[in-house]
């Protein structure tokens, strides 16, 4: 049965959508709203408070209820994409495990990662039911690995709030997972092999590439609307031109965007990848989260052959502690069912019958009510507070349900170094460029709008706002600051240094103010003159054993590379502070200075500006990031320093493939070097 203050608050809501009070108008009285409706003051002063709970109304002290912006009323929404669409390897990792301790860190303002406050989860209530499913410790119910598929009282408690598919009964065919990426990750593996490709909507959620590049498969990310999503047509034409192994997609309140997807084009997605026998695994976590006030309708809805793998999990709206997701695989079931036994056998048997026992006794129904109330306000908020606090430029999302906001900065900016300065004033983001393995989002963030509005949370938008505006202001400095300079760039006489040449001319043409200059050397030379300050950038490609390095070793058995020739020279010369500042670029995965450098700065708490790893590319099978140059040690220092353990040995044999470096060097964040880093950008 439905209170008469909620029906009155979803009349008012549809008034207030429809555009009958506009922002910042005040709504009718207690006793006015009394006269026309008939309700009690009671119920109409519980209906405003519910809608005040919805983000749609405030209260003004001793003025009464006024009519809030609406969501895509505060700024417009972000671009969609027009990065080319194809497939590609992906290479996230890396970077993502370095910022990973901010993401996570309980002492920041948390708005990177995209999970409740804590005053949102129904601790106690869990908290009881565990204690009484731990009762199955005494008789031994729970004393056993029990079944690999799962618990069947939690399956079907599952089944009753979930399954209302109108194909089949899906209770039995229910597989509990450890998490929704755990299942996930069953799915992909079950459906696709290394080398296969993976259809993505753009951007997409950090931990989707992190398994793709895991599995070693590969990513096509196809951009979707920020309100609607996929296109059908486009993504048609991709299918056509590509060859897609699956797809996984989020098509409910999606990670980051927020959109969800029509109906009718959900049952048309679902018909034309069963057409074309294309499986989709389809992520659900949100789907509990709407804003609206019907629950939507997943693509496993309108699946009739088994075609959609369908991934849930009780992480995003009740507790991620439980690790607890469940999924149904269609006609891969028997594949992801031993996959699941040979993964990790079976879930706790106690914490199943705990879920179970909560889910039955109706307590997260009456959690979820109160969650996507507060989880409305809080969206509203925060949008309100981006619109107050950040450049008029900016754009944001207006997310239908779920628990992120993708906000569009100025072009300018670069979301790694906000999050670097972000961390500073502690407070935590989730950069756009972890939201894609193209690189195409760095001027995007992800923001949690997860945990209560309050104070600390407005000061710290506030903040963030105006360390965008400061790097606004920073970048527009540096451009007139370059009107008059040239950007001189070392190349040496490798020849995969013509491609590099002719993609930085083609650069250089579209930039009026830029004035570019190659100056063509040796490559000690060129790693001299960028460590001097003569040359802005240098690049050196290929194995370098011409005969000019006869009594160095580069790539035929000892390696040491530090810069300027010793670490305490580099010290002496530059501290790690001004190291740490310059824009590095390295695989620390597959270079072992790579490893050094980043072990050192790291054991100084320092981090380089950026650190992106290197691409398939046959003639650039690796990167080394530099600071202010590289040298080569001689034979017998080499030898010494293997002799103390102090030095990282690369050996021809264990790694056959050719050394590659890039090197910028600049005393500050000036504009050539950025476009610089935007040259490399493009060619990785």
């Amino acid at each position: 049965m439905e209170y008469h203050y909620v029906k009155l608050a979803n009349t008012l809501e549809q008034q207030i959508l429809a555009g009958e009070y506009l922002a910042g108008e005040k709504l009718p009285s207690l006793r006015k709203l009394q006269a026309a409706t008939g309700r009690s003051i009671s119920t109409i002063y519980q209906a405003y408070e519910e809608l005040e709970h919805r983000g749609l109304v405030e209260v003004r002290e001793k003025s009464g209820f006024f009519a809030r912006p609406l969501l895509n009323d505060i700024l417009p929404l972000p671009k969609q994409s027009t990065s080319p669409v194809k497939s590609h390897k992906v290479a996230i990792n890396v970077l993502a495990s370095m910022m990973q301790r901010s993401l996570t860190n309980p002492a920041l303002i948390p708005f990177g990662e995209a999970v409740l406050g804590k005053t949102l989860l129904p601790g106690k209530q869990m908290a009881a039911a565990v204690r009484l499913a731990a009762g199955g410790y005494h008789d031994g119910s729970c004393s056993g690995y029990g079944a690999p598929t799962g618990y069947k009282k939690l399956q079907r408690e599952i089944a009753k709030r979930y399954l209302d598919f109108p194909h089949r009964d899906y209770g039995s065919e229910i597989i509990i997972t450890q998490g929704c990426m755990n299942g996930i990750e069953l799915c992909l593996r079950s459906v696709a092999r290394p080398g296969d490709t993976i259809l993505l909507e753009s951007p997409t959620f950090l931990c989707y590439l992190q398994l793709i590049e895991d599995l070693n498969m590969r990513a096509l990310e196809l951009p979707a609307d920020p309100a609607t999503g996929l296109s059908l047509e486009k993504l048609r034409a991709t299918l056509d031109e590509h060859d897609i192994r699956a797809a996984l997609l989020n098509p409910n309140f999606q990670n980051p965007l927020g959109f969800e997807m029509e109906a009718a084009n959900k049952e048309a997605l679902v018909a034309l990848f069963a057409s074309r026998g294309i499986p989709i695994i389809e992520d659900g976590i949100y789907e509990n989260l709407y804003f609206g006030e019907q629950k939507p309708l997943p693509l496993k809805h309108f699946d009739t052959q088994g075609m959609v793998l369908y991934c849930n999990s009780f992480s995003k709206d009740l507790m991620p502690d439980l690790r607890m997701g469940w999924l149904l695989a269609g006609k891969y079931r028997e594949k992801v069912k031993r996959l699941k036994f040979n993964n990790s056998l079976a879930n706790s048997q106690l914490l199943q019958n705990a879920l179970a026992t909560f889910l039955k006794g109706g307590s997260y129904d009456r959690h979820l009510r109160k969650l996507r109330n507060n989880l409305r306000k809080q969206a509203a908020d925060m949008s309100q507070s981006i619109g107050r606090n950040f450049p008029p430029e900016c754009r944001i999302s207006s997310p239908k349900g779920g628990l992120t906001l993708w906000v569009e900065l100025p072009e300018s900016v670069d979301s790694l170094k906000l999050f670097r300065l972000a961390e500073k004033e502690n407070i935590s983001l989730m950069p756009g460029t972890l939201c894609s393995g193209t690189g195409q989002y760095d001027h995007c963030i992800r923001l949690c709008y997860g945990h209560p509005w309050n104070e600390r949370m407005e000061h710290g938008l506030k903040t963030l706002g105006n360390l965008v505006k400061s790097l606004v202001k920073t970048e527009k400095h540096n451009r007139n600051e370059s009107n008059a300079q040239e950007i001189v760039v070392g190349l040496n006489s490798d020849p995969e240094i013509n491609r590099i040449e002719d993609i930085i001319r083609i650069f250089g043409r579209r930039n009026s103010n830029l004035s570019l200059r190659f100056h063509q050397s040796i490559s000690g030379n060129i790693l001299k003159l960028v460590a001097s300050g003569e040359l802005h950038g240098g690049f050196v490609f290929g194995q370098c054993d011409d005969e000019r390095f006869a009594s160095h070793y580069l790539t035929t058995y000892y390696l040491r590379i530090v810069g300027p020739t010793q670490m305490a020279e580099t010290i002496r010369n530059g501290d790690y502070r001004d190291l740490a500042r310059l824009p590095w670029i390295g695989n620390p995965v597959e270079c072992p200075y790579c490893q050094l450098m980043e072990n050192i700065f790291h054991d100084h708490g320092f981090h380089p500006q950026r650190i992106m790893t290197a691409s398939d590319e046959p003639s650039i099978l690796s990167m080394i990031k530099a600071g202010v140059g590289l040298n080569f040690m001689l034979e017998n220092q080499a030898r010494a320093l293997a002799e103390e353990e102090s030095l990282v040995v690369w050996e021809r044999e264990r790694f056959a493939f050719p050394l590659s470096f890039v090197t910028l060097a600049s005393a500050r964040d000036d504009k050539r070097v950025i476009e610089i880093n935007k040259v490399i950008e493009q060619i990785w």
